[in-house]
């Protein structure tokens, strides 16, 4: 809120909704300033790049006028081969698809140039009193200083799960279940004989598929359903061998189930068809036409709480390396695929997650997500199609 025009004393800031001593809190606003290029940005005040130019920062932002908290953060990667393995991954996503020996050699020299200049994040007391995080190799190392408060930490607890290796996200909703098939919402209902034949090509496709994905040789891979009958039964004939893959002993596809992952809950709305809502609650009809991300069933969920929900499963998601198939449902997998597609959230409760369909998405901390879409069949038909 803003402050109370000059001359106002108690009783009238209390009448225009200021309190004494009430302050603008705002968890949810967060600017990240940063160069894209950052030997191009070396020179800029807002780089960070030495002790001087951080102090400039900190002086600004004092100066703003509005309770602004600041936070510095530095990515340190001292491993060798991480270094060459993000010089690979930077030059394909610039469509380089060969990286030579002098290619490394030479992004290496730059490096090693830009090391001689800047100057790292002090842990000698000469900058205690500012509030930085540093990462080492990606979150193998995390070091924090004065980050007190809730968005701060979850700040540092992401960022530490994060790093640039390719990520392989197999979603795909259950096979057609029973509700499906009479068009009602939400329940536990099992799979249809339409659901099941598609249970077993969706075990095929892992075999053959996310279980090997150059083709011939078995790397790992990961399994998450939610907690309901018809994700269990869409996943149940997937095998969970065990492997060697990278010199371990690996259970493929172990299955890990999350009721994070349910179905937006429907409340007093469970088991009706949309017709049936739009017939006998034509109130909360409109009022979901109009908000649908917003709009919660009477003693139900919005897609709010999914968001809610799904947040810590997102951030273990981020810190995996093998690729995982999410059996889940459509709410669910809407806002995830928003998620890793960079969408608009207010868009995703529309977006399409079509039936006994894997949507395959690649994605690294170079380039922009990939999807491919694989329709496995088999196919329902129409009088039996629903949402």
């Amino acid at each position: 809120p803003p402050p109370p025009p000059a001359g106002c004393d108690g009783e009238a800031a209390e009448a225009a909704g200021v309190y004494k001593g009430q302050k603008a809190v705002d968890s949810g606003r967060c600017a990240i300033v940063y160069g894209s290029n950052s030997v191009s940005a070396f020179e800029e005040k807002w780089s960070g790049s030495s002790k001087e130019r951080r102090r400039w920062i900190q002086s600004e932002v004092k100066n703003m006028g509005r309770s602004v908290k600041l936070i510095f953060v530095e990515v340190k990667v001292t491993d060798p081969s991480l270094v060459r393995r993000n010089i690979q991954i930077k030059r394909q996503a610039l469509g380089e698809n060969e990286t030579s020996e002098e290619d490394y050699r030479r992004v290496e020299a730059s490096i090693r140039a830009y090391a001689k200049l800047y100057v790292t994040l002090q842990q000698d007391g000469s900058e205690e009193d500012m509030s930085y995080v540093i990462f080492i190799n990606y979150g193998q190392k995390v070091v924090t200083n004065r980050m007190h408060g809730f968005l701060r930490m979850r700040i540092a607890q992401f960022l530490s799960t994060i790093h640039t290796e390719t990520h392989t996200i197999y979603l795909t909703r259950h096979g057609q279940s029973e509700y499906n098939r009479l068009g009602k919402i939400g329940g536990n209902s099992g799979v249809t004989e339409y659901g099941l034949e598609y249970a077993r090509r969706l075990a095929k496709f892992a075999e053959e598929t996310i279980c090997k994905e150059d083709g011939a040789n078995a790397n790992k891979a990961r399994l998450w359903t939610s907690s309901m009958r018809r994700t269990n039964e869409t996943s149940q004939f997937i095998e969970h061998p065990e492997v060697d893959a990278d010199g371990d002993n690996w259970l493929q596809m172990s299955h890990r189930v999350y009721r994070n992952l349910d179905e937006i809950f429907a409340g007093e709305y469970e088991g009706l068809t949309y017709e049936e809502v739009a017939s006998r609650h034509q109130d909360e009809a409109f009022l979901r036409k109009v908000d649908k991300i917003g709009y919660r069933y009477p003693r139900g969920e919005s897609y709010y709480d999914i968001i809610s929900r799904l947040d810590p499963l997102v951030h273990e998601l981020e810190s995996y390396h093998e690729p995982i198939l999410i059996v889940s449902h459509q709410a669910v997998l809407r806002m995830m695929y928003a998620y890793f597609k960079g969408s608009d959230r207010m868009d995703a409760p529309r977006i399409s997650i079509p039936l006994h369909t894997v949507i395959k998405l690649t994605y690294n901390g170079w380039a922009q997500c990939c999807e491919e879409q694989v329709y496995l069949g088999p196919d329902v038909p129409k009088n039996e199609q629903s949402t």
